[in-house]
């Protein structure tokens, strides 16, 4: 195993993007260690005195949040370990200079402190975030606060009632008729689909477009003036078509045989006055099916005579008039679609949100738009930006360069306060972002690789504008690969045509190696082209068991693998041999060759994960239980009988199958019923059988597949004949029918059609842990990494215009359109032009997908690929070739007819090969116990909890908080506060007194006047000195009272949570609460509890809440100190009111508790 150093230069660039005080705008490689900074930087902030809750690190998805959470949690609890001598060497290390003792102590510390925040480190998606912050202020966001996310399924469903309703909805019929005329049904829902994709987007630009004079402005994106109406533009079509009389003679005396369909047309066009003949007739006339200009030439025999020259410049001329006057017909026609298509849009996308609304739901697109609209919002705004001022101090943003413009906008508005100079924070306040632009593959999620820089350079401004430190840094070293990978990285976007694109700077790629020492090499195998073959005699075979280019490439990637495992192939560089782990298969897109690959994987008994994405019902085990389902519905149905019978439920031979089926007079079943009287198998299949239909009737979907599962063994049969990966598979399968059986019709025929209907995918999580092969897309590897990569070029086309959006992204008067082409025959010039544009950003975005696939190599990287008869230019191994080829050495391929190239630039090293082979020896284990197949009774549920407190005085939920900071307490929203100026007041004339209470006493009695003064001039600055005489002589009558001086004592204790169950009226309950002044002493307890209303007149008058509560809390207090006198308090802070509760009353009163 090769041991390397790292470079200073890395190490440098590393101390200063983890710098606590300094905001760092970080660009880096591939596998340069970004979550390594991002995890070294939260360390750092929470070492230099930062609290946790104080820190917002923000991930692009919820596994990197994990990992870089695990690895913070990690370090910090190993510091609490160390002896003072070891955690002395890394704080100096880590912090450039040394530490004291108090460092020391106060490292160890962090890991409890981390654990104990509340709501724990905010390591999240922005997702996760916005849900977070919704939930928080969802009356200033207009939300309902029991807001919950959608479900694909919720999601799905509920898109397919808003289409039903937009279907039969009155405004809807006229439009709807004028779009069938010229689209399918397919193409209304992929409509339908874009808009809701880009919902918000989109419903911004219909408010834009349908309330301000919209169709005058498209009409001028398209250049149309005033004059060029549809009638006129009809019209001046027809009489430019026309030929004058000499032409037209001309063309009837010399035309040849081909023209006889022309003349025809020709006459047929000055009778006609239906516009969809006339634009059909001058087509024809004018044009080829292609719509190129018609020559005219070949339509005549004599083109010698004198006269022709003339006519062919008529006919050139009219074809040129008539080229803009189509178009010009096309942009008319266009506009008035258009404006149909947004009327409708605007109508579906209203239905869907109001849907929503009505359910409490939000997508994940709501969760970013309502949190910007949050924002922005004025007057909530404000006070959203308030309270957050008080709990972020630090921003971090982890793979940038796939944040979308909304998600930037959000990050800008929080970190905004930072650079203002109005924070009511006096501390350093640091934004950091880290991102590569090289590896922003997922622009159909709106990701803009050029806002990377663009952003940074925002953020720069604001910085600097307010003389704060600024850093950009480029991490070039990479850990992850050898140096022969990222030479041949390098060699690939040498060139200006492969590296345009993958960078603002539209520069060469650099990358500095680490494992400088490390072997390692990439082989790059010939294309694997498609052969004319004739097909196989053997019709049992299936198609793709044909010698398919796909096929054959799996084969050839299955035996190579094979040959490693069953060899002992070394890895050098690691000093040990490979396993299947270490493998990683990388496709563009998940086609036929997926499949083909994990057959021929299996074949060879090669472990391997399945795809990273899996149709639930193409799944072979799934579609058996579908047909189980689908026969117990319907019992004449021979098919779904049939499969039951074969499949491992039942594991009937062929034979058997024939035996009942080939000679049966009624149904299946009806056969099975027979035979089963004569034949022991088929009675115990028909009486299982007989069962399950019972049982349809009796339980819920999820207990009756459970049954079938679970109790019959059916998942330990699945799982005997289809491999481990089914579990996963029969997991989603079950979570799928709870899921249904929650929120969809009950039955199992509504759950099958449902689960037909909406098609579930599965998104795996494959863990590099297992000894697996992976077989992902390179989307899906993003952030992964394996010792060896092939990578598969599929051959296909890197753009396809029939990919392209029905709508396009138009400028528009400053603002962005969406204009729709209702198909590939509108060719406008906007049109044209957007197409280009995405054919170009498609073909950036592929090179891109390239470099992230190569650098998920870590030792080996093999590039490979097939195709069909056309080969494709600039494929992604046709780049590799073409860059390497002249550097590299011809090396034995995977077959003698494929040629192949090792490139290698690290001399390889010879290790001994440890004889011991892991996974070598094969593992028997013993048989499960007999009750692991049975159901676990249920346990008795735990009691109902009952929080007996009425009124929550909490005011900051950081337990860090000061009690002198320089923050003044607002505790209701600006948007009540109008409405409620009263009990606004009162609520926060409660709160200072409650925090004053509970700081006090433990301050020296001789600095208690001060502080008290002190902190309400802080806190209440805008209360007159009436009020702040009031609340100090509502203090003081509390403190001060002879009876209540053992409940402000040193030994007294504020904010006491209690928890426990207890018998009440015989039953046990489960209480929680907080009792906010407690003192416990060797004969008696007193606690008492602190309100802020109205205070009564007397006891009589208390509300029964209050009593109920004090009951409760005696109650739980005599639970655990049965012993003890207990004395309860009533305490108003308004007026200094004080009730001292008879315990004999308080007793009474339990029984009395409505449970």
């Amino acid at each position: 195993m090769t041991i390397f150093s790292i470079p200073q230069a890395a190490l440098d660039a590393q101390a200063t993007a983890t710098h606590p005080t300094t905001s760092v705008w970080v660009s880096a490689n591939a596998g340069s260690g970004k979550t390594h900074v991002l995890s070294e930087r939260v360390i750092r902030l929470l070492l230099n005195g930062t609290p946790p809750a104080r820190i917002l690190c923000l991930t692009y998805t919820k596994a990197a949040a994990a990992v870089m959470q695990s690895r913070i949690f990690r370090t910090l609890s190993s510091w609490s370990e160390l002896d003072d001598h070891q955690l002395q060497t890394i704080l100096s290390r880590l912090e450039n200079k040394p530490v004291n003792a108090q460092k020391l102590t106060y490292a160890r510390q962090l890991f409890a402190r981390a654990l104990e925040t509340p709501g724990g480190l905010k390591i999240q998606t922005i997702h996760a975030f916005c849900e977070a912050l919704l939930h928080q202020f969802s009356l200033e966001a207009n939300i309902a606060g029991h807001f919950e996310l959608l479900d694909d399924i919720s999601r799905k469903k509920l898109l397919q009632q808003a289409r039903c309703q937009l279907l039969i909805h009155d405004d809807a019929q006229s439009l709807l008729k004028q779009l069938f005329k010229i689209i399918s049904e397919e193409t209304f829902n992929q409509l339908l689909h874009e808009a809701t994709q880009k919902q918000h987007e989109f419903s911004d630009f219909l408010s834009f477009i349908l309330y301000e004079n919209g169709e005058e402005q498209l009409r001028q994106l398209f250049n149309l003036a005033v004059d060029e109406t549809h009638q006129r533009l009809l019209e001046k079509i027809k009489q430019t078509a026309l030929l004058s009389p000499h032409a037209m003679k001309y063309y009837q005396t010399n035309g040849n045989s081909k023209a006889k369909n022309i003349i025809a047309d020709f006459l047929q066009l000055v009778s006609t006055s239906d516009e969809e003949n006339i634009i059909t007739l001058v087509s024809n006339i004018y044009l080829t099916t292609t719509g190129k200009p018609r020559d005219f030439s070949r339509l005549f025999s004599n083109k010698s005579d004198e006269i022709w020259p003339f006519v062919q410049k008529e006919i050139e001329k009219k074809q040129n008039q008539l080229s803009t006057l189509l178009e010009k017909y096309q942009c008319v026609q266009l506009v008035t679609l258009n404006m149909a298509v947004f009327q409708l849009c605007s109508l579906y996308l209203k239905i869907y949100a109001d849907l929503k609304k009505a359910n409490g739901l939000l997508d994940f697109d709501d969760l970013i738009e309502r949190t910007l609209h949050l924002l922005q919002r004025r007057g909530a705004s404000q006070w959203v930006q308030y309270k957050l001022d008080h709990g972020i101090d630090h921003i971090l943003l982890d793979e940038a360069q796939d944040t979308n413009p909304a998600q930037w906008q959000i990050i800008q508005l929080l970190a905004k306060e930072f650079f203002t100079g109005d924070s009511q924070r006096t501390n350093t306040r640091t934004i950091f972002a880290v991102g590569d632009e090289k590896q922003s593959i997922y622009s159909f999620q709106g990701a803009e690789p050029e806002n990377f820089a663009k952003n940074g350079r925002m953020i720069q401004k604001q910085i600097q504008h307010v003389n704060e430190k600024f850093e950009k840094i480029q991490l070039h070293y990479s850990f992850r690969s050898t140096a022969d990978v990222l030479k041949s990285v390098d060699l690939v976007f040498e060139t200006p045509e492969n590296y345009k694109g993958l960078s603002a700077d539209n520069a060469k790629t650099v990358h500095e190696p680490i494992r400088v020492n490390s072997p390692g090499d990439v082989i790059v195998w010939d294309v694997i082209s498609k052969q004319t073959s004739t097909l196989p005699d053997d019709w049992h075979s299936t198609v793709d068991h044909l010698d398919t280019p796909e096929v054959r490439l799996a084969d050839k990637i299955a035996t190579t693998i094979a040959d490693w495992l069953q060899k002992g192939e070394m890895l050098p560089a690691k000093g040990r041999l490979l396993r299947a782990s270490d493998i990683m298969i990388l496709v563009r897109k998940r086609d036929q060759f997926v499949p083909a690959l994990s057959r021929a994987l299996k074949l060879r008994n090669i472990p391997v994960a399945g795809a990273d994405r899996l149709q639930l019902t193409s799944h072979i085990s799934v579609q058996d239980l579908m047909a189980l389902a689908r026969f117990v519905l319907h019992p004449k149905d021979d098919l779904s009988l049939a499969c039951v019978l074969k499949s491992p439920l039942f594991a009937l031979s062929e034979e058997a199958l024939y035996q009942l089926a080939a000679q049966r007079t009624g149904s299946l079943w009806q056969s099975l019923n027979a035979h089963a009287s004569s034949h022991d198998y088929f009675k115990e299949i028909f009486e299982n059988l007989s069962k399950y239909r019972a049982l349809v009737d009796q339980i819920p979907v999820f207990e009756f597949y459970s049954h079938i599962l679970n109790n019959d063994k059916g998942r330990q049969k699945i799982l005997a004949r289809l491999g481990p990966e089914s579990n996963e598979v029969l997991d989603a399968f079950m979570d799928y029918t709870l899921t249904i059986q929650k929120t969809g019709l009950p039955g199992l025929q509504a759950f099958l059609e449902t689960l037909s209907k909406n098609e579930p995918e599965i998104k795996r999580e494959l863990d590099q842990n297992h000894e697996e092969v992976r077989i992902m897309t390179v989307h899906a590897a993003k952030g992964l990494e394996a010792s060896v990569v092939f990578l598969v070029d599929s051959g296909s086309a890197i753009w396809n215009s029939h990919y392209a959006p029905h709508f396009f992204k138009l400028p528009l008067n400053g603002k962005q359109a969406f204009i729709w082409r209702p198909n590939a025959e509108f060719k406008t010039k906007p049109f044209e032009k957007a197409l280009s544009h995405l054919k170009e950003s498609a073909e950036e975005e592929y090179r891109r997908l390239l470099y992230v696939g190569m650098t998920r190599a870590e030792d080996r990287l093999i590039i490979c690929g097939y195709s069909q008869k056309r080969e494709v230019p600039n494929t992604w191994l046709h780049l590799v070739k073409n860059a390497l080829k002249p550097y590299a050495v011809p090396t034995k391929g995977p077959a003698d007819d494929i040629a192949a190239w090792r490139y290698s630039i690290t001399p390889s090293t010879s290790f001994p090969i440890d004889q011991k082979i892991l996974g070598e020896a094969s593992q028997e284990f013993p048989p499960l116990p007999a009750f692991f197949h049975h159901k676990i009774p249920a346990e008795s549920a735990l009691p109902k909890i009952l929080k007996p407190s009425v009124t929550n005085f909490a005011t900051d939920t950081d337990s860090e908080i000061e009690l002198f900071s320089a923050q003044k307490i607002l505790n209701v929203s600006p948007i009540l506060e109008a409405k409620n100026t009263n009990k606004a007041f009162s609520i926060e004339y409660g709160n200072l007194i409650h925090k004053l209470l509970q700081y006090l006493p433990d301050c020296p009695p001789e600095k208690r006047q001060d502080y008290a003064q002190q902190y309400l001039n802080i806190k209440a600055s805008h209360w007159d000195d009436t009020k702040k005489n009031n609340a100090l002589h509502d203090i003081w009558a509390i403190l001060d009272n002879p009876h209540l001086k053992l409940l402000f004592s040193d030994s007294s204790r504020a904010e006491v949570s209690l928890m426990g169950i207890v018998k009440i009226r015989g039953k046990e309950q489960m209480i929680s609460g907080r009792i906010d002044r407690l003192c416990i002493t060797q004969d008696c307890i007193l606690f008492a509890d602190f309100k802020t209303g109205t205070p009564p007149e007397d006891e009589t008058a208390i509300t029964q809440n209050y009593w109920s509560q004090m009951a409760l809390y005696r109650k739980m207090l005599q639970t655990i100190y049965p012993e003890k006198t207990i004395q309860a308090f009533l305490i108003y802070s308004q007026g200094a009111k004080i009730f001292t509760l008879l315990p004999k009353k308080l007793d009474t009163l339990l029984d009395e508790i409505a449970l």
